[in-house]
């Protein structure tokens, strides 16, 4: 059909006063400025695209990495942020670089060992000793070997340990149960339990005479020897927690020395934690009982390598005031952390503070100042700062499990809601790495790596990284807008 004259005339007239309109030089700046518009806005479009496929290939490489080193990693570190030193996995306080070097040169087997070796470190063990005339030291591998070792004395003394005294260990058993096993391959020596578990008293003994009895600290109150008044009794003293020496800080920590002057004959306790030597049970006593401890052939079982023994005997060294081996200026981590004032703790744990509530993934984050402790109970407490946080995609019992799993591995209480990081036993060295790997967990996009119950554990995969490109990108912020 064709188009009316008075259409085409109409058309004509529109496109004259279009022409004429984008001739005026406002109408053709605004055109101009449209174009450069739609023209700038496809680079920002496409980098925004290519930024978030760039995230997420580093979330993915991450993620991957992050798992070849929790399958490949034999020494996993870690930091204590649980509040409490002595625990299941460890104390996360890393020992003396004089320690460490002394141990790793034993080891290395380029070294004189035997009786030679043993002779030689034995002169320096007991001159760590308040008294070292009289006294000696023998070393176990475990705080339980050593305990243990208390049935090698000889005399075919009874054992008795009072029901009040029959604490658990930090190895998971109690000290009756260590006690019976190491007399059982005795034959002739059983175990007696004497006395209610609530109180303690001289008459609880019966008229034994001449036998050994076994005292421990649980942490409620301090060892308190028996005044068995001239009966024939060798008092053993088992600390988990204790310092060679005396301290300003005895009214918190038992030292040996204040047991023995106490009352106690031998005294038991861990090298481990405090006394800031690798994991391993120190014995102290009258040379004459620890020289017919390390005579006995079942022994040679009990004692530790000679790399631990050497390690041990350097950190009593350092700590000892009888043994100036070490500078006044060596000190050991342990010491570190106990001097740490607690308004060093509280700027710590607020700077840290202000770090992760920038974090998208924490949801909540509060300082709290409750106290932390040597072991999980007990009078062994220091006052201390906690982050009690709350995230907003994990519970708190999922995201502690997360950060134990993960390198480094890092300890976490868990409080209802609140994930709690104290920070008493962790380095200010260390406030960083405890940080990122706090944040680092806040990215919701972290990749499981699943399991195949056929073949064991197995890396992440290419096409799950890819899978969850969509959910990355959705939460990547736009960049800012360059100006126009």
């Amino acid at each position: 059909m064709a188009i009316p004259p008075w259409t085409i005339d109409l058309l004509r007239r529109g496109l004259s006063d279009v022409a004429k309109k984008a001739r005026e030089p406002e109408v053709m700046e605004k055109i101009k400025n449209q174009a450069s518009e739609i023209l700038q806005d496809f680079p920002q479009s496409a980098a925004r695209s290519i930024d978030a496929v760039m995230r997420t290939a580093d979330t993915g490489r991450r993620s991957v990495q992050r798992w070849a080193r929790q399958h490949t990693t034999v020494a996993v570190p870690m930091l204590n942020a649980s509040g409490t030193l002595l625990t299941e996995r460890g104390t996360g306080v890393p020992l003396a670089d004089a320690v460490t070097e002394i141990g790793c040169e034993l080891i290395g087997g380029d070294t004189v060992g035997g009786s030679e070796f043993r002779q030689r470190i034995q002169r320096r063990l007991d001159r760590c000793l308040p008294d070292a005339s009289g006294q000696s030291v023998a070393i176990a591998h475990r705080l339980e070997a050593a305990v243990a070792a208390i049935t090698l004395i000889g005399d075919n003394r009874e054992i008795v340990i009072h029901r009040s005294q029959a604490i658990g260990l930090a190895g998971g058993q109690s000290l009756p149960d260590v006690l019976v096993a190491a007399l059982a391959s005795d034959g002739q020596r059983k175990l007696s339990e004497v006395g209610s578990s609530n109180r303690a008293v001289e008459s609880d003994f019966g008229s034994r005479d001449h036998f050994i009895t076994v005292l421990a600290d649980d942490g409620s109150l301090p060892v308190a020897a028996f005044d068995f008044d001239g009966r024939d009794v060798i008092q053993v003293a088992v600390l988990p927690i204790a310092t060679l020496g005396r301290s300003d800080r005895d009214d918190q920590i038992p030292s040996v020395e204040s047991v023995l002057a106490a009352g106690a004959d031998v005294v038991v306790f861990s090298g481990q934690g405090i006394a800031g030597g690798p994991a391993c049970g120190i014995l102290v006593g009258p040379k004459d009982l620890v020289h017919q401890i390390q005579a006995c052939p079942a022994w040679a079982s009990l004692a530790a390598s000679e790399a631990t023994i050497a390690m041990m005997t350097v950190a009593l060294e350092i700590t000892s005031s009888s043994t100036p081996v070490f500078s006044s200026s060596t000190t050991m981590p342990i010491e570190s952390l106990l001097a740490t004032s607690a308004e060093n703790l509280k700027g710590r744990a607020e700077r840290m503070a202000i770090r992760l509530t920038a974090d998208d993934g924490i949801a909540h984050c509060q300082v709290t100042a409750d106290d932390a402790g040597l072991t999980s109970g007990g009078r062994w407490k220091f006052p201390s700062r906690q982050l009690r946080l709350r995230h907003h995609h994990r519970s708190a019992t999922e995201w502690a499990k997360r950060l134990r799993a993960d390198i480094p591995s890092v300890l976490a209480a868990v409080d209802g809601d609140d994930l709690v990081i104290d920070l008493r036993w962790i380095a200010a060295a260390d406030d960083g790495k405890l940080a990122t790997a706090l944040g680092g967990h806040g990215d919701s996009s972290a990749i499981e790596s699943p399991t195949d119950d056929s073949q064991g554990t197995q890396a992440p995969q290419a096409d799950s990284i890819r899978n969850n490109s969509d959910l990355d990108a959705a939460t990547i912020p736009d960049p800012p807008q360059a100006p126009s």
